[in-house]
This record gives C-alpha cells, sequence and structure tokens, in this order.
C-alpha cells in the first residue's frame, strides 16, 4: 500500500513538471541573483515553436491580397486576378527584429517608381509633303515615385498563440503629389509650312490642330512625416506565421510644393512660337486622427489592415 503511496506521488510530481516546461516558464538560479523570465514555449507535434523568440526576424505585408487570392479560389465564379495583386502599387513592407520575446523593433519601408508611355499614331498635317502623307507620332510619358521609411518599437503580451501588441513609430514619405507627364508631338510648329499642326490630345481622345498645347505637366512633390501609436493583434495559426489587424491612431503633416506647366503656344506680340512654363499651386495639412498614414496606401498597416507575418 505504501508502494502505491508513492508510485503515485511520483507519477503526479512528473505530471506537474511536465506542464511547467510545456508552459514555458524558465527560472535560473546563480550564487549571487535569481532570475526568473517567462518564456513561451508553444510547440507543434513536430518540435516547431510557434512564437517569435529573442533574436527572431520577421516580414510582414498586406493580408488582404492573400485573402482575395484564395477567396477568389474557392468561390463558384474562380477569378483569381493575375499575380494576385501581391505587387501593387500600394505595397508596404514591415520588419521586425525582436530584442527579447516580448520587444520588437520595427521598420517599414515603401519605395516605388513607375513609368508608362501612351503612343498614338496620326497623320503628318504639314501639306508640303507627298500625297498620301505619312504617319507621325505623338508620344505621352508618364512617371511618379515613392519613397517611405519608418521606425518605431511595439511591446508584446500573451503567451498562448494570440498576441497582443502596442507601440508607436514615427513616419517620413517624399512622393511626387500626382503623375509628371511629357508630350512629344510629331508635328511641329512651322509658321510657314505648318501653321496648324495636328495633335492627339489624350484628354480628350480626339486629334486636334493648333496651338496651344501643353508640352510638360508637374504635379509637385509631396512630403509627409506621421508620429502614431498603435495596437493591434497576431494570432500564429502555424509555427512563426501569423495573421494579424492593427490600429493606428496619431498626427500627421503633409506638404505639398508649387507644380508647374509648360505650353506651346503663338506669342500674340509677335506671332511667333514659344514654349511659357507656369506655376501650380502647393498645399499643406495637418491632422490628427486614426489612420494617418494611409497616404502610404492600402498597404501601409493602417486603420483596421489585415496583413501576415513570417518570422524566422
Amino acid at each position: 500500500m505504501k508502494m502505491k503511496k508513492v508510485l503515485i506521488a511520483l507519477g503526479m510530481t512528473l505530471s506537474a513538471s511536465g506542464m511547467f516546461a510545456q508552459g514555458g516558464t524558465t527560472t535560473t538560479t546563480s550564487s549571487t541573483t535569481t532570475t526568473t523570465s517567462t518564456t513561451s514555449n508553444i510547440m507543434s507535434k513536430k518540435g516547431e515553436m510557434y512564437l517569435p523568440q529573442a533574436g527572431d526576424w520577421s516580414i510582414s505585408m498586406d493580408a488582404t491580397p492573400w485573402l482575395n487570392y484564395f477567396g477568389n479560389m474557392l468561390s463558384s465564379h474562380g477569378n483569381v486576378a493575375p499575380y494576385a495583386a501581391f505587387l501593387n502599387g500600394n505595397q508596404t513592407i514591415m520588419g521586425k527584429y525582436f530584442v527579447d520575446n516580448n520587444t520588437a523593433y520595427r521598420a517599414l519601408v515603401r519605395i516605388g517608381f513607375t513609368s508608362a508611355s501612351n503612343n498614338e499614331e496620326i497623320a503628318n498635317s504639314d501639306t508640303s509633303t507627298a500625297f498620301p502623307r505619312a504617319q507621325v507620332e505623338d508620344k505621352q510619358s508618364i512617371t511618379s515615385h515613392f519613397i517611405g521609411l519608418g521606425v518605431g518599437m511595439e511591446k508584446r503580451r500573451g503567451s498562448t498563440r494570440l498576441q497582443g501588441y502596442y507601440g508607436a513609430e514615427v513616419m517620413l514619405s517624399i512622393s511626387s503629389a500626382g503623375n509628371d507627364t511629357t508630350f512629344t508631338y510629331g508635328n511641329s510648329y512651322s509658321a510657314g509650312a505648318n501653321p496648324m499642326p495636328a495633335w492627339y490630345n489624350p484628354t480628350t481622345g480626339t486629334v486636334e490642330s493648333g496651338l496651344p498645347r501643353v508640352t510638360q505637366y508637374s504635379a509637385g512633390s509631396r512630403f509627409g512625416i506621421n508620429v502614431v501609436g498603435f495596437i493591434g493583434f497576431e494570432y500564429f495559426f502555424m509555427p512563426k506565421i501569423s495573421i494579424g489587424g492593427e490600429y493606428t491612431w496619431g498626427i500627421g503633416f503633409q506638404s505639398t510644393s508649387q507644380g508647374s506647366y509648360s505650353v506651346e503656344e503663338i506669342n500674340p506680340t509677335n506671332g511667333k512660337d514659344q514654349t511659357d512654363t507656369y506655376k501650380t499651386g502647393g498645399s499643406s495639412g495637418f491632422g490628427f486622427d486614426t489612420g494617418l498614414n494611409s497616404f502610404w496606401g492600402n498597404s501601409a498597416m493602417g486603420s483596421g489592415n489585415l496583413y501576415i507575418n513570417f518570422h524566422f
């Protein structure tokens, strides 16, 4: 009977030890100090850690394209967009480095440059050329850019696969306020041979003749700075892979410089062709509200966004 009680007590001791080991509480004792730290040792059946640990890195990106992709794949329509929109012009990537199990430094980066051109073939309007007149090309070139950088710190809570976190970050950006456009015309103006040059107007989609006509347009540059606080959650549905949501709130400032546009036109004083440049107005604004980093695009970890995280 006494042996039976000993075996029961030993079994209970081993069970309790296993529960404490799985719960993730680690105690280190030395001759001078005793340190108790809580670590999350949630493991898969294969022995893989679910939660990030000190020294881990992570990459986070907008989860919306993933959700749309798999949602469309499972829908009755089966409409899966090319490339799953993973590389759209609004994608912001966030990286983290975990200095300990509950603290991480964050960095946000979005760098984008776009360039496009539209070509239109129209008839040569120089009446001195032989019939049938050859075609010439009008070209519209469009460019834009966005450079954004952000840094911050987050603190985490929770010892299960559902983690909560909070923190703050600073975000800076420099971008074009709109598309910068250059127009190149195949029919040049000539007071004698071609006083009414034909040219394609992309705004109206029609061929017009004569002057004035725009040769260049610049929307100006935009500078922005945001200081925001954030709160969010992550759920680790696989080891080191989670999906989460984030809500931001803070202050932001944006300033847009003056733009310009150039016009080829006839000087009424001397009747000669010339190109003149005119200025457009600038603007500035200040805000104190939620989701103020939304000008980074839909993937800026803004108010209410969902995103997916990969830890390694």
